[in-house]
Formats: C-alpha cells, structure tokens, sequence
C-alpha cells in the first residue's frame, strides 16, 4: 500500500493547505524547534513551521543575502517574497543560527514592506544560550516568560496555567503517537519509508495539533496493519543533518538501494524524544522551558552538548539496526559541519561506515548526487 498520496502526507509537498486556510484562528510562522509551541498554542495560535518546499530558485532572496548564506533560509525567504507565506498573523525567530536569525529584520525591512502587503504582523525574537548551564537555562527561562508577556498583549489574550497544562497535555499525545509511528521503522522489515516519516513529520508541522493528532492516530492504525517493506538487500541508513524538507532529497536516497530507518534531523526525531513533565511540581512554563532547553537530542547549536549528541546516535545505530550513516549538511552550514566531522572520525572509530556530504536545499544535480550515494551503499558489506 502506497501511502505518499494520502492527503494528510500530502501537506509536506505544499505550504499552504486545507486545514489553515479554513481556520480562524491566528497563524504564526516560526523557524526553529526550540520555539515553544505549547506557549502559541495556549495563546490561541497555530504554530507552523516555515520551510522552503517547493522552491527551486534563490533569485529574489540572494538580492538580500549573500549566496555564501545558507540556502535553505535564502530558499524560504524566496518564498516569502513570492507571497507564498502571506497567510501568517506573526512570525518566531530565536539565535538558531546567523542565517535563520537574520530573518527576523529581513522580513520586517523587506518581505512585509512589499507593495501591496498591508498587514501588520507582529515579529517576536528570543535569545538562547549556547550552553547548557543552571545560569542558561535560568535566562531561557526568562526569554519564555517574557514571550508569554509580550503574546498576551499583543493578541489581547490571557495565557492561564490551565491552558498551559491543556496544550502541554496535547503536545505530549502529539510527540507520543510520533514516537509510535517511528518505532514501526526499527523493525527487520519497516512499515515505512524514510520518505513517509519525513512527510509526515512535516504535515505534523503544519496543522492544528488537534487534527494533526486525530490523522496521527488514523495513521498508526494503517502502519500497524500494514505488511512490512520488502527491503531486500537494501542498506538500512541512519540520516543526520541539516533541516530536510524536501521528500524528493530521501526519494533519492531510498531509490538508490537504501531505506532511511532512522534520523537525527529537526524535521525527525530530534522534536519527539522527550515529553514535558506532567508529575513536577514546576510551574507548566518552567517545564516547557526545560525540556526545550536540555532536550536530547539537542541541535548542534548547543556547543556543549555533542557527546549527547553522539549517545543518542549510537543508540540509533543499535536498536534500528543500522548498516550505515549518512552525514549531509546543507553548503556553508558550520553547525552541522562542525557536528557532522566530529561524527564522521567517531563513527569510523566504531567501524561503522559512514558518508558524509554537502548539498544545497534544492539539488539541482541529482544524478551526480545520487552516484555519489550508490558508490557509498556498495561500500557497505
């Protein structure tokens, strides 16, 4: 059974889609995952998260940025400047990194400037330490507090602990049927592809949680009854990296002989390891706070944090029973090509194979890319 049409999976192939365009509620966009959804939602708005699906071109943006930028920022703002994120009531920009940071005044100064945008939309920024200390996550903490402030005056809403609590509960199904879903990947023969979970951790990223949890549950039911994917001989792969948001970029990898059976990617598994406590006595915005904060595993932005980093990805190794890495940072992306060298040495210290590449957002050449895998997937024995 063929599940890349379903209409909920989809919604990764589009930006806008039936399910925002027909609510009334406030949209907001955001660029990072350490954006606390559960404080939009108990404002009463619909987080979604930006990406650049569907672009293939960077003309506009790169008269704003410089092309030596990351690609997939300059793709979304692309987009942006197409009118293609014209829908949103707000937008959420944290010290991800440089480039998804600078959104926050390009789109002030040009992409809501336009001729013939007359919305006001408002933009909020939180800083996040680069390390993880008590001190850190005590000034995290305070940006999320002072976040909740600045949501309740400019949406004219009162953000209670019970909504908290509400949309912490929501969130934490959401992560929950996630977590069960990928599971099915771990198994001798998966239920589905690494296309599929990538789909579907995207269209998770841009509906209401509520429906999102209601297809989720749907979902589960036809993985479970699914019959395993007859792999064959074809090499079960680890995917790490750079934001992902394009299926046709795992399309090439899966048509190249291998199944995607596990990822550390943002756009993945790094957003649904680990659930907000719902037994502490901290107040709910503490708790939201602290699992963003300390969350495993963590983005390479968190300096500190790669030994972490590397347990999480053995461990992946181990129980999806994985015969290889593969290690893609998009072009000029020094987090992730930091990260991706320190894994590709420790790896190799553990015998296990592993390849690591660059690549744009939108690749343009994809038959020397996918050889490029092919050779790598011969590799393995």
């Amino acid at each position: 059974m063929q599940l890349r049409d379903d209409p909920f999976l989809s919604i990764a192939n589009k930006i806008p889609n039936k399910y925002i365009e027909n609510n009334k509620r406030n949209i907001v966009g955001y660029y990072c995952t350490y954006i606390p959804e559960e404080l939009l939602e108990a404002a009463d708005l619909i987080p979604f998260r930006i990406r650049a699906t569907g672009n293939e071109d960077t003309n506009k943006a790169d008269t704003y940025m410089v092309r030596f930028t990351c690609s997939f920022v300059r793709s979304t703002l692309n987009l942006a400047l197409d009118g293609v994120y014209d829908f949103l009531d707000g937008l959420f920009v944290c010290n991800s990194c440089d480039h998804s940071r600078r959104m926050f005044e390009i789109f002030d100064m040009v992409v809501f400037k336009r001729e013939g945008f007359n919305k006001n939309v408002p933009r909020f920024y939180i800083a996040i330490p680069h390390i993880l200390t008590e001190e850190g996550y005590q000034w995290f903490y305070g940006e999320i507090s002072e976040l909740k402030n600045n949501l309740e005056k400019v949406y004219n809403v009162k953000i209670s602990d019970d909504k908290l609590n509400d949309t912490i509960k929501l969130y934490n199904r959401n992560r929950k049927l996630m977590r069960e879903i990928y599971e099915l990947r771990n198994l001798n023969h998966p239920k589905l592809t690494g296309t599929e979970a990538l789909q579907l951790a995207i269209a998770n990223s841009s509906v209401p949680k509520e429906i999102a949890n209601r297809e989720l549950e749907r979902l589960l039911g036809i993985f479970r009854e699914r019959e395993g994917l007859n792999i064959d001989d074809k090499k079960r792969i680890l995917l790490i990296g750079s934001v992902v948001d394009n299926a046709k970029f795992t399309e090439l990898v899966e048509s190249s002989g291998a199944i995607i059976v596990s990822d550390n990617l943002c756009f993945g598994k790094k957003t649904i390891m680990e659930d907000i406590d719902s037994n502490s006595s901290k107040s709910p915005l503490e708790r939201i706070a602290k699992r963003l904060y300390y969350r495993n595993p963590s983005c390479p932005r968190s300096m500190d944090d790669h030994k972490r980093r590397l347990e999480f990805v053995k461990n992946q190794i181990k129980i999806a029973n994985v015969d290889g890495v593969l290690l893609q940072r998009i072009t000029n992306c020094d987090l992730h090509g930091c990260d991706n060298m320190l894994f590709e040495h420790e790896l190799k210290e553990l015998d296990v194979p592993v390849f690591n590449i660059d690549r744009e957002n939108f690749q343009s050449d994809y038959t020397r890319f996918q050889t490029r895998i092919e050779a790598f997937l011969e590799m393995i024995r």
